[in-house]
């Protein structure tokens, strides 16, 4: 079907092109759509060479555990490359024409885009190492800012924005505006480093880390199409350049979606979680909207918080968190077992595959035993149990034996339990749904009781 789709459609976009060759926003969305069209297209006739070169892994939350192709977020991302390359001289195409009176071409403009390109670029690089070789964490915390440093560069020469305005109830000490200066180049590489990394923790099922991608992308494009006829030309061509990079990126994100959506056919891999992140901290530094960009990214910050004391070593970490594949019989299954009989079916699972039964596939929530926890750790995971936050098992003692793993997926499955696969993903989308919402109500419509 997507073969015969992408070939009805193709000419059809092209003729497009052509008759808006002078509208580049128009231009921009038939690159996209042409670039999410040959991502469908060519993730399925690619997949085989990925396994034969060992890119694949198995599905862990599937009885029979097929083998599938990994890292196919590089072909998204290498198709986004390709269409943004294509874009450039599109978007410039009012200041080479002969017919008009010169104008100044637009250097520093060419320059936020192509450092732009840069940035994204090597953190697809960066992210394909790592789906090849598994880097160690130390390593994925400086990638990030390593990629970033054209960005940084383009906005210092650009005579970057460093100042923040205060909000009114701490004026009286610290005034209507501080600068920050290096802080706030400090600020934005950090903040980098936290939208490349939060995507790649909040992962595990089919579908969720481009779910949650689009859902971002798609909140951050209709906040920039309000602003695309403002008055103000510097806002307008600020949401211009955000939307120039996530049209591309919204359709091969789709594209992708369709195949890793369960039951999926390929993984995105760790490449797909670095060049997402790169994006949208890109849009946002240059862009000038960091501040809801973070807004957008709460559920990844929640769960980054959340997973903390794992993270940091506080509580055991396992090297797979992602829920745990039961067969559901019935609603009173697996409420409070025994530790014991827990761990050890989820190392049988995990060895030997799951007996062959009638009932559904569900998930439940994986557990971590607490033998290696810091007293730190411990009294974390007290707070968390006193909040609903999480699920201990306790001996006869009441001494903590064992908890869940500290994911916003095992959390949802703590409070619903037995979902399938597909229904935890929505509920994680319908989540990341919910917040884009509740940031746009934020950030428009109370905004003016802190800043004003």
């Amino acid at each position: 079907m997507y073969k015969r789709v992408s070939l009805v459609a193709s000419p059809v976009l092209l003729g497009l092109l052509w008759q808006l060759r002078n509208e580049p926003l128009a231009v921009c969305l038939c690159i996209s759509i042409l670039a999410g069209l040959a991502t469908w297209c060519i993730i399925p006739a690619t997949t085989h060479s990925f396994k034969r070169v060992g890119l694949a892994g198995r599905d862990m939350s599937k009885p029979l555990r097929p083998e599938l192709a990994e890292s196919m977020g590089m072909v998204a991302a290498t198709i986004y490359l390709v269409a943004t390359f294509v874009f450039i001289p599109v978007q410039f195409h009012g200041y080479w024409s002969t017919t008009q009176s010169p104008r100044v071409f637009p250097y520093a403009r060419l320059g936020e885009y192509l450092s732009a390109l840069l940035s994204l670029q090597s953190m697809v690089f960066l992210g394909f190492a790592d789906d090849v070789f598994n880097l160690r964490w130390r390593f994925k915390l400086v990638l990030p800012i390593v990629a970033s440093v054209p960005v940084l560069i383009v906005y210092y020469v650009g005579h970057g924005v460093t100042q923040v305005v205060v909000p009114v109830f701490l004026r009286p000490w610290m005034g209507k505006c501080v600068d920050l200066g290096v802080l706030y180049y400090v600020y934005i590489s950090l903040m980098s480093v936290f939208c490349t990394n939060a995507i790649n923790i909040l992962a595990g099922i089919n579908g969720v880390e481009v779910g949650q991608s689009l859902v971002i992308a798609i909140s951050i494009v209709l906040k920039d199409l309000v602003y695309v006829n403002s008055s103000n030309p510097e806002t307008e061509y600020r949401h211009l350049f955000s939307l120039y990079l996530l049209l591309p990126f919204i359709a091969v994100s789709s594209a992708l979606y369709y195949w890793n959506k369960y039951p999926a056919r390929v993984f995105v891999g760790d490449t797909y979680c670095y060049f997402a992140g790169m994006t949208f901290a890109v849009c946002g530094i240059l862009g000038h909207f960091s501040k809801t960009l973070l807004l957008l990214f709460a559920p990844q910050m929640f769960n980054f918080v959340y997973s903390a004391p794992q993270i940091f070593g506080l509580v055991p970490c396992p090297r797979h968190r992602l829920p745990q594949m039961v067969q559901n019989a019935g609603p009173h299954r697996a409420r409070r077992m025994d530790l014991h009989r827990q761990v050890s079916t989820a190392m049988r699972s995990f060895s030997k595959g799951p007996r062959r039964s009638s009932n559904a596939v569900c998930m439940v929530a994986s557990r971590t035993l607490l033998d290696g926890a810091t007293k730190l750790g411990l009294r974390i995971i007290c707070i968390y149990e006193y909040l609903g936050l999480a699920h201990v098992d306790r001996n006869d003692d009441g001494t903590m034996q064992s908890v869940n793993n500290l994911t916003l997926l095992n959390l949802v499955l703590i409070h619903r339990p037995h979902l399938t696969e597909a229904q935890l993903n929505h509920r994680i989308l319908l989540i990341q749904l919910v917040n884009s919402s509740l940031a746009f109500i934020i950030r428009y419509q109370l905004s003016h009781l802190f800043y004003f």
